[in-house]
């Protein structure tokens, strides 16, 4: 392998998915967005534009925080597990795994006016982090191959969102809200390509650096029979906009509401779609109440699908609520990484272990 070609596969490397990054071949790029801004919304199946998170709305659906009453603190956090399995032709097979900071959140609301109420926050919305190899194969003819090459991934980096935010009841059926701030963040990656049949072997490194405005706008409205949710966030260079839609209602048999929303990222140029179920039905034991979800991703780029499953607990201790969710994901996608050409399937899956604290203040 020349050093011409070594330089052209360390380019096709970057140009990697923009939708989740699990794993080498999706390590750079907008990294690993982390669509969690709290346990509860990420309990819901993550939903961006329906009531979730509190003063956390802020990241989410900021019309939100018009329902807030007082003062309210949420801090959360977390960890997330995945694992990636690349399957060729010939029986082919080479796996990684790893583990990854979930979202860093702390938000506090407070009352401005009886209609008006403002948070204040930071999240973390994207991870960089991978320190892993990949396989570069060479096809030798019909039924054969062999690894041509070694390549050695470390990257680091996040990018946070440091938001403030105002929520207003317009009228009884309609709240309208907007949150502005600062994304920033930084990251760096070293490729150590180990050309196995020559020579060639080279070190290639980068780095990124952002600082952009951002915004979040929403909207609620009492429809009558139910509320509707939507949202939107703005992109920037390392992180793509959104636009959420959904609706839920109550329902007196399970004592709770039923909700479902579909989003799509990048909506103009891409549009990758996704959507979600969730129930969240009354107290089965005293002062707990439950959250389930199921949902789907289907991406444009390289024939992504994707499942999703979640679950949460909220416990209330008082004037402090307790919030414990595990949040699974996995999906399957073409192999579309040159020179991986051999490369048939490439199945993600990732497991979201977060914890969060939700305190009313001076209630």
């Amino acid at each position: 392998m020349n050093r011409a070609l070594t330089n052209t596969v360390c380019t096709v490397l970057l140009i990697a998915s923009r939708v989740s990054a699990w794993g080498f071949h999706d390590a750079q790029e907008l990294g690993t967005p982390l669509v969690c801004a709290s346990p509860m919304s990420t309990a819901m199946g993550s939903v961006w534009s329906l009531p979730s998170s509190g003063p956390a709305s802020i990241f989410l659906n900021p019309a939100e925080l018009a329902e807030a009453n007082g003062t309210d603190l949420l801090v959360s956090s977390g960890w997330i597990q995945w694992s990636t399995d690349v399957y060729g032709e010939y029986e082919f097979q080479h796996g990684e795994s790893g583990t990854i900071p979930g979202p860093l959140t702390a938000a506090l609301g407070f009352g401005l006016t009886d209609r008006f109420n403002a948070a204040v926050g930071v999240s973390n919305v994207a991870d960089f982090s991978f320190d892993g190899v990949n396989m570069v194969l060479v096809d030798l003819g019909p039924g054969l191959y062999e690894i041509g090459a070694v390549d050695n991934l470390d990257s680091r980096g996040s990018l946070w969102e440091i938001n403030a935010g105002i929520g207003a009841e317009v009228t009884d059926w309609l709240s309208l809200g907007v949150s502005a701030g600062v994304r920033n963040g930084s990251g760096s990656w070293t490729l150590f390509h180990n050309d196995l049949t020559g020579p060639a072997d080279s070190t290639s490194t980068g780095d990124w650096d952002e600082t952009a405005a951002c915004f979040h706008c929403g909207v609620l409205m009492d429809a009558g029979i139910g509320t509707i949710g939507i949202s939107t966030v703005s992109g920037s260079d390392m992180y793509s906009d959104r636009l959420a839609a959904g609706f839920q209602r109550e329902f007196d048999v399970i004592d709770g509401r039923i909700g479902i929303e579909f989003d799509s990222t990048d909506p103009f140029e891409r549009g990758d779609f996704s959507g979600r179920l969730f129930i969240a039905p009354g107290e089965m034991i005293a002062n707990v109440r439950s959250v389930y979800s199921i949902g789907f991703v289907k991406a444009a780029e390289h024939h992504r699908t994707a499942a999703c499953l979640a679950t949460g607990t909220s416990v209330s201790l008082g004037d402090v609520d307790l919030d414990l969710v595990v949040s699974w994901r996995s999906r399957s996608r073409a192999g579309h990484s040159v020179p991986d050409y051999l490369v048939t399937v490439v199945d993600d899956s990732g497991t979201y272990y977060l914890v969060g604290l939700r305190w009313a203040v001076g209630r």
